[in-house]
């Protein structure tokens, strides 16, 4: 401890004998039982400080939660640390106060609390200077950790500081600064590197110039102007900090006096599986080997182990034994696996005895001693155990380092094409590559067996990856022609040690030889005329006469391709593209959707239901209680904790609001709380409960707890999470489930509602996914049909499903733009001889079927006049009810259910309409001819026409409410501007500025209550009408009769 300045030779002595070096305020602990280190908060004395007056030195009565906080407690499953510390090995030979005792860094304590061991791993000392000794470095300085003795703890004078103050030259200054002999380093609260600082000055420095440091983390300043190197101490949280030397004035992050230094708490960030080239792999076969790239930042100087496991027959059965890792200064290492004849014929046996198929899938399980954050997260990350023996891809490349691919399948004459052929687990035999020419489904039954044109093998190698080359030269090859390319594998009978290679294969037979063909992929390419590029030369102006394209459009049945499918799913890879481009081809016959048209709709819609990645959609239900039993923030910044003790979840009170998506948990809050998830430190942590996602699916979407519209068909225990949504368009419920399994069943062979294996195809099986999706476009919805010659996306969009997003972009937008902008290019719409629908969204005329006098009528028979409130009793009062649809629910009504009925008076629908404002101005939107608004302010209604707005407000205390308001127009008088209404309303006379019928302001009585069905008079661009704020109003029509939509 110290009240004034060491000399230097105390200040740089070593660590000897019987020296113990002090803890002080900063230090970082950990326990053996919390979830993160704890950094040291001295709070048990204020007076004795170490090394420079800057740190507090730590003590024996620093035991409780003001000190120090490890996360939440293993011991308390996972409850919040609280801990009561019993230290011990303290330094015994001053006592502080007479009772505390100092901590040392051989100190360690145990908690009463939890039973946690804790451990101190850096003591948060401060560091001093000290001159360089180098000659060559006369006007270098060296700063580095101090180490201390006994002798540290007298109290020494301090020296005349005004003595050494001497002028230092205004051109000195910091021209390098290094730490540890880098510009960046990084480091972690485990590794207990010394940090030494050096820096050098410009020439006219004097041997004791005094330099100045800053320390910013991020761009926040921590620490400035201090005239020592900052201690290790400053560098404790996670981040990058930036720390400045000058003599004079500040460095800058473009100057050379600064360094960067990034501290990384343990955590594990990625674990990725890739191939001997380094190529990204989804499953490891019989011989391949593969490697886990395992990213560990922070990490650096922890022992990790690590061994390989799969989920057997008898349970976790390890391939591996326990085995440290070597983990890189990053904190990256690269482990191998590779499987032994013996793992292989355990891991097939197994597969064998589980009866439902169960895959294998092998996992790479990592431990250490040390705290690691997210380190069993990389059971999240299995590789597929795959022994199928297939062809995996088959690429035509225009050069020999197969990197350019053929751009749309077509080759220049005389030019050399290279063909790239990927396969898994093939041991022997040969793989075989013939060439034909491509044949019209006509000519191909005329010819069953054509010949090759051309025709090459290679021997199976370990590698599984094959090239071939052609020489697209006349002959055989023939300009303007397309041909077929075809790989094969060729082995004999005796040659397969795998069983599993029954698919697809045909037999050959001699009197010498039997040979078996397993068929594999096979791709399309043609050759064109190659014509060199000509000069450039002025040219006469032609024009081509077009004529009609004999036998239909060719495009419409011609394969698509996945070069194709870059544009419309670009982030993925060529793998998974050439999978949806065969399943689609495979069935697009079959369900009518062999158009240009329905490709564009198609895909332009997928497009936006499965992302750029195409990802297949699982429907979640990781909802929290706090969202199911009403309402849910996400995305705020301000977190309120939650509480292990009364077992509520911590939540946001900021950010987006998310209403419940189950108006069945809203009235079991009881259901809510027992299913939903609940976060303890930050959202979606599942600090305090994990969402039970089953139990919550099996709940909602039971036919018994759904309304007659919303029922799924789930009538048995568990139908709500088999049948949860899946797909590429998502199916959801035995019902729809069932309705798709007939056409999985007829064109796939594969049933996918008798088990939860085989519903969960829906979801991660491409072809499956493909046809399931095309079921329901063309047989469930009738999109084969209507697509052709559709240019209005916002049909097609409204049959696939509901209009979600935010009003500056929905997903309808997307799918609009989807289509417009890539798939009708892609599939040349406009080419196609298929003729474009009229378009009739611009008309506005009303139809002469609809019944608006009959509707009219209807509405004066069960209003009053504003002139009879409170004379005469309402024939319809004003209630909100549930019963908006029935006969007998028209004796009470509010605003939107007397215009929902109006509706079916006028026989715009068939039956009242059961909406909301909200639900109105929804409809509106998805359905502008049927629903036509005018949002031109000096559009003048017509009889029969409604008002309409909603929207949120604020009040007077600043809380935001939703609310909305609707009304039918009987007529309108252009002379006075004033329109007459007859609504179902509930407020006040003052509050809506009614008119009496002369358009006068209405002072009769004008803080009377409304609250029914009332005939009333209001200015065209008054309050009430289309000058009502915040939320504006609109006119709207009724455009359709119910039987033309």
């Amino acid at each position: 401890m110290e009240t004034g300045k060491n000399t230097s030779a105390d200040r740089n002595r070593k660590q000897t004998g019987n020296s113990e070096e002090i803890v002080a305020d900063s230090a970082i602990c950990t326990c053996d039982k919390g979830s993160k280190p704890g950094t040291f908060r001295v709070t048990s004395q204020q007076k004795i400080y170490c090394n420079g007056a800057r740190k507090l030195v730590a003590t024996d009565q620093d035991k409780d939660i003001k000190s120090l906080n490890f996360g939440s407690c293993a011991a308390k499953n996972n409850g919040p640390c609280s801990p009561n510390i019993v230290w011990s090995n303290t330094y015994n030979k001053i006592a502080i106060k007479g009772k505390m005792y100092p901590l040392t860094v051989k100190s360690s304590g145990t908690c009463k609390a939890g039973g946690g061991r804790i451990n101190i791993q850096t003591s948060g000392q401060q560091v001093v200077v000290k001159p360089s000794s180098s000659p060559r470095k006369a006007n270098s300085t060296a700063h580095k950790s101090p180490i201390f003795t006994e002798e540290d703890w007298k109290h020494l004078p301090q020296e005349d500081e005004k003595s050494q103050n001497k002028r230092v030259p205004a051109a000195v200054q910091v021209n390098n600064v290094l730490v540890n002999g880098k510009r960046e380093i990084t480091i972690t609260p485990y590794d207990q590197e010394e940090l030494l600082f050096t820096t050098s000055l410009t020439a006219g420095s004097m041997r004791g110039t005094g330099v100045k440091w800053d320390v910013c983390h991020g761009n926040r300043v921590i620490a400035k102007g201090l005239t020592e190197a900052p201690a290790r101490t400053y560098f404790t949280k996670e981040g990058t900090y930036s720390v400045y030397a000058y003599v004079h004035k500040p460095g800058s992050p473009k100057g050379k006096g600064m360094v960067k230094i990034t501290v990384s708490y343990p955590k594990f960030k990625s674990l990725e599986w890739k191939d001997e080239n380094g190529k990204p792999v989804t499953y490891i076969g019989l011989r391949n080997k593969v490697f886990a790239h395992v990213s560990l930042p922070g990490c650096k100087g922890i022992s990790v182990n690590c061994r390989f496991y799969y989920n057997g027959y008898e349970g976790k059965t390890y391939l591996s034994a326990l085995t440290p890792i070597p983990l890189s200064a990053a904190g990256k290492v690269k482990i191998a696996l590779s499987l032994s004849s013996d793992q292989l014929k355990k891991i097939i046996e197994d597969r064998k005895r589980f009866s439902n198929g169960q895959k294998i899938r092998i996992y790479l399980e990592l431990s250490s001693r040390h705290w690691i954050e997210n380190l069993t997260k990389t059971s999240q990350h299995p590789i597929l155990f795959n022994d199928k023996i297939e062809f995996r891809s088959l690429i035509i490349y225009k050069d020999s380092d197969c990197k350019e691919k053929l751009q749309g399948g077509i080759a220049d004459s005389g030019s050399m094409v290279y063909v790239r052929v990927s396969t898994a687990n093939m041991e022997t035999g040969k793989i075989r590559l013939d060439v034909y020419k491509h044949e019209t489904g006509n000519q191909e039954e005329k010819s069953s067996k054509p010949s090759p044109i051309y025709s090459t093998n290679s021997p199976v190698n370990s590698t599984g990856v094959y090239k071939f080359s052609l020489t697209l030269a006349t002959p055989p090859y023939k300009e303007g022609t397309a041909y077929k390319v075809v790989v094969s594998w060729l082995f004999s009978s005796n040659q397969s040690s795998n069983g599993n290679v029954n698919n697809n294969t045909g037999r050959q037979t001699s009197k010498e030889t039997k040979q078996y063909i397993l068929k594999g992929k096979e791709v399309l390419f043609s050759v064109k005329r190659h014509i060199p590029t000509p000069k450039i030369e002025p040219s006469k102006a032609n024009v081509n006469r077009t004529e009609p394209e004999k036998d239909g459009c060719p495009r419409c049945s011609a394969p698509i391709t996945a070069e194709q499918l870059k544009e419309v799913f670009p982030k993925t890879s060529e793998t998974t593209r050439m999978k949806i481009a065969e399943a689609y081809n495979k069935h697009m016959k079959y369900f009518k959707m062999d158009t240009c048209w329905n490709k564009a709709h198609f895909f332009a819609q997928a497009k936006i239901e499965v992302g750029d990645s195409f990802n297949i959609k699982t429907e979640s239900f990781n909802y929290s209680a706090r969202r199911m039993k009403g309402r849910d923030n996400v995305n705020g910044k301000h977190w309120v904790q939650g509480n292990t003790q009364t077992r509520q979840g911590g939540y946001f009170t900021d950010g987006e609001s998310k209403k419940s998506p189950y108006s069945y948990m809203v009235s079991h809050p009881d259901l809510a709380e027992k299913y939903g998830r609940k976060d303890l430190y930050r959202y979606n942590d599942q600090g305090i409960q994990a969402a039970n996602e089953e139990m919550i699916a099996n709940v909602v979407y039971d036919d018994k707890n759904c309304s007659q519209k919303r029922k799924l068909g789930n009538t048995q225990v568990g139908d709500g999470w088999r049948f949860r949504g899946r797909g590429m368009i998502q199916i959801t419920g035995r019902e729809a489930y069932t309705h798709a399994n007939k056409y999985t069943e007829e064109l796939l062979h594969k049933n996918i509602i008798n088990s939860d294996n085989n519903a969960s195809l829906v979801g991660n099986d491409i072809e499956v996914a493909m046809v399931t999706c095309m079921a329901f476009w063309s047989k469930e919805k009738g999109l084969s049909t209507r697509s052709n010659g559709q240019k209005d996306v916002d049909i097609i969009s409204r049959r696939i499903g509901n209009k979600v997003g935010s009003k500056k972009e929905t997903n309808y937008d997307l799918k609009r733009n989807s289509f417009n902008n890539i798939t009708s290019k892609l599939f040349r719409v406009s080419d196609c001889i298929i003729k474009l629908k009229k378009d009739n969204s611009s008309s506005t005329q009303e139809d002469k079927d609809l019944k608006i006098e009959q509707g009219i009528r209807w509405l004066e028979s069960i209003c009053i006049p504003l002139e009879q409130v409170g004379k005469m009793k309402y024939k319809v009062p004003y209630v909100q009810d549930d019963n908006r649809i029935q006969e007998n629910g028209a004796k009470t009504m509010d605003c939107s259910e007397l215009v929902g009925r109006y509706a079916a008076k006028i026989e715009w629908c068939k039956k009242p309409m059961g909406w909301t404002t909200y639900k109105m101005t929804e409809y509106a939107e998805e359905n502008p001819k049927w629903l036509i608004k005018h949002n031109d302010p000096n559009y003048i209604p017509k009889r029969g026409d409604i008002f309409l707005w909603y929207g949120k407000r604020v009040d007077k205390k600043g809380v935001s409410h939703y609310s909305g308001h609707t009304g039918v127009v009987i007529n309108y008088n252009s002379e006075s501007d004033i329109v007459t209404t007859i609504e179902a309303i509930q407020s006040s006379i003052k509050n809506e500025k009614a008119l009496n019928e002369r358009g006068e302001k209405y002072k009769e009585n004008e803080n009377k209550k409304l609250a029914g069905t009332i005939k009333m008079h209001f200015f065209r661009k008054g309050f009430h009408l289309i000058g009502h704020n915040p939320v504006r109003c609109y006119f709207y029509t009724f455009a359709v009769h119910y039987s033309k939509k």
